[in-house]
């Protein structure tokens, strides 16, 4: 029992942007109508540098410049790389004969995704024109919601019987040798649960009449078809696999998702991380082909409530304005002490952002690591107290401005070590994504709270 498909083309990444001058020279050629030489040159790039340079350019633009692709092998390669937006692009911008002839060189798996990417009455259009032997099943990724791994999986894959024996198994792998995506043989009961797996290299050094049930390993690291795609990016990369099944609900064997699946949204998962802990949104959307009024919409939300924040600060310094009118040479050194926590909130909230995504850091890690974040930044804060508290001295002669300066920031820098480190956990438990706590919201909260702490101590120390 073996499901095969042909894989016609490879899957690309995406790639590192290319040359600036090959991307002016074929804008060059495209704004001139040079079709002959524009052709000639988009025919000679590799597909990972059409990747980028298409990515980089407007829907439109993007649209028309891959009608000049050739030949049509060297397009399907570069339209399976391009990002969702630039792929409904290109088949807008495409006659129906070339979409299907497109279509007709992506593998199974591919070109369902793709049909499943584009509008409805398009798809259906598209499907209509497709020969039998191209067109896909009714029953396809469509009935699995966005984002979990039933969306993203192959069902090309290689299923064997439990009972049958390692020659058979071998002989049909043989009669498969042109099948792309055989990282591991999957071994199957009647009812097709997934009992087993094998490596090739496995199953070539096995005794020719054993069954596969006898030597196959049964320890299966296996994903659910409704799981998120995030866990299993997880499982394949703690447990460095090439590939892994998909099961549904019964146990039984759908699919496979592949690392070349999962390079993607890997990055685009680490990409989203990155902008929400910079509070520039969570999509990676290309800033080149948007408007200022569009990077306006994504970025403002991330700061109303930094903004809401920094307004506590100013009234919290305004009902200080004695102790600081009382003593002007503690408004010198507000930035530093301010700033300094800040950063070494970020440190901290950097480190356990990432661990809570990698699945290093549980919630059951919370009382240890912030007893270690405490006490490190205790050490940091009492370094930078003393350091400060000797600049000042010699810039003033003030021995109680010095103490003071000295415990607002290890107090400052400690406190904002804790808050740091408990937001991305209370955010995890909201529901929301940790990186959030580590963006603009975190660092006004910090912002806030060291701006007590010294204005507090300041109060305390000169008895104002």
């Amino acid at each position: 029992m073996a499901m095969m498909m042909d894989s016609d083309t490879p899957k690309t990444t995406a790639p590192p942007a290319p040359k600036a001058n090959i991307s002016d020279a074929i804008l060059r050629l495209y704004r001139r109508g040079a079709t002959g030489h524009l052709t000639q040159l988009l025919g000679k790039l590799k597909p990972a540098d059409l990747i980028a340079i298409l990515n980089g350019l407007p829907d439109g633009q993007a649209g028309e410049l891959f009608t000049h692709i050739a030949p049509v092998t060297h397009a399907a390669e570069v339209v399976t790389g391009l990002d969702d937006r630039h792929k409904r692009a290109v088949f807008a911008s495409i006659l129906i004969e070339q979409a299907v002839l497109l279509l007709n060189h992506l593998n199974t798996d591919a070109r369902r995704r793709m049909l499943n990417l584009l509008d409805e009455d398009l798809s259906q259009r598209l499907m209509l024109a497709m020969d039998d032997a191209h067109r896909p099943t009714e029953v396809d990724q469509s009935a699995y919601q966005e984002d979990t791994a039933g969306s993203l999986m192959e069902t090309n894959i290689l299923a064997l019987p439990e009972t049958m024996t390692a020659s058979e198994a071998i002989r049909t792998v043989q009669a498969l040798s042109s099948h792309s995506s055989i990282f591991y043989l999957y071994v199957v009961d009647e009812n097709r649960v997934l009992t087993g797996v094998c490596s090739l290299r496995k199953l070539i050094l096995a005794d020719p009449d054993k069954t596969l049930k006898e030597f196959t390993n049964t320890r299966l690291i296996k994903v659910d078809v409704n799981a998120p795609q995030g866990m299993a990016a997880k499982l394949i990369s703690r447990y460095r696999l090439l590939a892994m099944p998909v099961v549904d609900e019964f146990g039984a064997l759908v699919g496979q998702i592949t690392i070349d699946n999962l390079i993607d949204i890997i990055q685009e998962e680490n990409t989203g991380s990155i902008m929400k802990m910079a509070g520039i949104g969570s999509k990676s959307a290309n800033v080149l082909t948007q408007t200022p009024m569009q990077i306006f919409k994504t970025r403002v939300p991330w700061l109303i409530t930094a903004f809401v924040a920094y307004l506590i600060v100013s009234a919290i310094l305004d009902g200080f304005e004695h102790t600081l009118a009382a003593v002007v040479q503690l408004a010198f050194f507000f930035p530093i002490v301010i700033g300094m926590s800040g950063n070494a909130g970020s440190q901290t909230g950097a480190v356990v952002v990432r661990g809570l995504a990698l699945g290093t850091i549980v919630d059951a890690h919370f009382f240890k690591l912030l007893g270690k974040e405490l006490g490190t930044n205790a050490i940091q804060g009492g370094f930078y107290g003393i350091c400060l508290a000797v600049a000042s001295y010699f810039l003033f002669w003030n021995p109680t401005l010095s103490i003071t300066l000295g415990i607002a920031m290890a107090l400052s820098i400690t406190c904002a070590s804790a808050i740091a480190m408990s937001l991305p956990f209370f955010f995890k438990r909201l529901g929301a994504d940790p990186a959030v706590a580590a963006g603009p919201l975190a660092l006004a909260f910090i912002d806030m709270v060291g701006s007590i702490n010294y204005l507090s101590v300041a109060f305390l120390m000169f008895k104002l």
